[in-house]
């Protein structure tokens, strides 16, 4: 009987210890990823006409790694790449480029026991913004300084999102939008930075976690 006992009472803790920890200890998250950044470049006048210079948009891919300390807190690295897509009336489609951010920080999750997890995080690291020109267009040339430029910068991010769990073992990311600086400052070759130290972008993500 004793034995009996004995048994119960260690399933009865495992079981407390597991209710306990009823959280990911790591997630990984391939995701999609959007940026759009204003030109920071005020209407100016080419060949007898006003043009007024169009935000960038960047579109790819990256994801996240994250440690969960307990339920509500934890640490994530954020790696992401994208191609920038030029639609500049000064430039046309002469510009060639790619950006890639590497950002760490704290996320705050709530988990109710629900399906639906919202976060929030803010991340500091840096970003790397490469640009060639593909041809030898004037104001190609200008605006990357020559034929090819690339430049890193610290960068960071605040914003959140949720997530909503399938399983035990995936959930969905369906938004994660954020509030992305950057500071280049005014020895950047692109036009974009000698007018404005600093830049001002969205960052939108959405993807599958994987929870371990």
């Amino acid at each position: 009987m004793r034995r009996f006992f004995v048994l119960a009472g260690l399933l009865l803790c495992t079981a407390c210890a597991g209710l306990a920890q009823d959280y990911p200890k790591i997630e990984t998250a391939p995701a999609f990823m959007y940026i759009r950044t204003s030109s920071g470049i005020n209407p100016f006048l080419l060949n007898g006409r006003v043009v007024s210079p169009q935000p960038l948009n960047c579109v790819g891919g990256g994801g996240t790694f994250a440690y969960n300390f307990s339920s509500l807190i934890g640490i994530a690295a954020d790696l992401g790449g994208c191609k920038i897509l030029a639609n500049n009336a000064a430039v046309g489609n002469t510009i060639d480029g790619n950006e890639f951010t590497y950002l760490f920080g704290p996320r705050l999750t709530y988990r109710s026991g629900s399906k639906f997890e919202p976060f929030v995080e803010v991340n500091f690291g840096g970003t790397r913004i490469s640009v060639s020109c593909k041809s030898t267009a004037i104001p190609c040339v200008n605006a990357t300084g020559g034929r090819t430029f690339s430049t890193n910068a610290f960068a960071l991010t605040a914003g959140g999102g949720f997530q909503v769990k399938l399983n035990h073992k995936f959930s969905l990311r369906l938004v994660q939008a954020e509030y992305l600086y950057t500071r280049f400052g005014n020895n950047c070759a692109l036009a974009g930075c000698s007018n404005n130290n600093s830049q001002n972008s969205f960052r939108l993500k959405s993807g599958v976690v994987i929870n371990w």
